[in-house]
């Protein structure tokens, strides 16, 4: 699969005139297993962003709105932000054809079109990006400009807090820390354990824009994990990532969330900062970016 090409496309950076964080869930299987020992408590998350007054936005995948529609009532039915992610998580990526069934079914149930879009594992492909703007998608969060799992660091990618692909689709990538090419989302927070987070907050910190996800096998114990197709070092690494842990990560988010607080960051959902951006008119500054605020 051909990542997202920047040589073909144009990319347009765009900077942010305050500090904003958008939060998300991908709403998938456990480990991509169809299991759902992790996700059939999702109502905990539901409570947890309630009781930190975070709003948020769900990226579930297509199959769900056919096959788990009581669970995609439930989310419509709290206001959480609704949105696409693959159709299935269990293969190894979204096709046209299954992205386009994504969004019919989605459709089908909401009653209107799917406006953002995540891809699996954070590959945003040259295919994917074409078919998301051929169905009028308005915008994506699926660039990892880290070293990791889907990581797309072409130079073209790294300059602004926010991208504009083709002068139609905005991208808001996951985020890194300021300066280093490391993720900043709930899996990699957990793997650097406290003392870590607290040197990366100190040396490097957050950047403008704080686009954090979520999954529900980072926030509750399952035992999920050994019916996954996960090579040994990955296996390793989950089991390190719950080590010091028990039977939920909600503290760790709630300690994210007070710092983001103390730093002045405003919270929306994914779809609430692209309204945001566009209502603004993504203002050029004098340096050639655009600036919100």
């Amino acid at each position: 699969m051909q990542l997202l090409n920047p040589d073909i496309v144009r990319v347009e950076p765009r900077t942010l005139g305050e500090n904003i964080a958008a939060f998300s869930l991908d709403v998938e299987t456990d480990y991509a297993t169809g299991r759902d020992e992790a996700l059939s408590q999702i109502e905990r998350f539901i409570g947890l962003m309630a009781e930190l007054q975070v709003p948020w936005t769900a990226f579930v995948e297509g199959r769900f709105f056919e096959t788990r529609r009581p669970l995609c009532r439930l989310l419509l039915d709290r206001g959480v932000d609704v949105q696409l992610h693959c159709y299935d998580h269990g293969e190894p990526g979204d096709t046209p054809a299954a992205l386009e069934r994504s969004a019919a079914v989605y459709e089908d149930f909401c009653g209107r079109k799917p406006a953002g879009y995540r891809a699996h594992t954070y590959r945003l492909t040259q295919s994917i990006f074409e078919t998301l703007r051929r169905l009028g998608f308005q915008w994506d969060s699926s660039l990892m400009r880290a070293y990791a799992q889907g990581g797309n660091r072409h130079p073209k990618f790294l300059q602004g807090d926010y991208l504009i692909f083709d002068g139609q689709l905005h991208e808001f990538p996951i985020a890194t820390w300021k300066g280093l090419p490391v993720a900043l989302n709930h899996t990699h927070v957990l793997l650097a354990k406290r003392p870590g987070e607290l040197v990366l907050r100190s040396l490097f910190g957050p950047t403008r824009l704080v686009t954090y996800n979520f999954h529900m096998t980072d926030l509750v114990r399952c035992s999920s994990l050994r019916a996954a197709r996960r090579t040994p070092t990955v296996r390793l690494l989950h089991r390190y990532l719950w080590s010091t842990h028990r039977g939920d990560t909600f503290d760790v988010a709630r300690r994210f969330v007070r710092f983001l607080r103390a730093r002045q960051y405003h919270f929306l959902s994914t779809n609430a900062l692209f309204e945001r951006v566009r209502s603004a008119g993504d203002r050029r500054d004098l340096t050639g970016n655009a600036q919100l605020g």
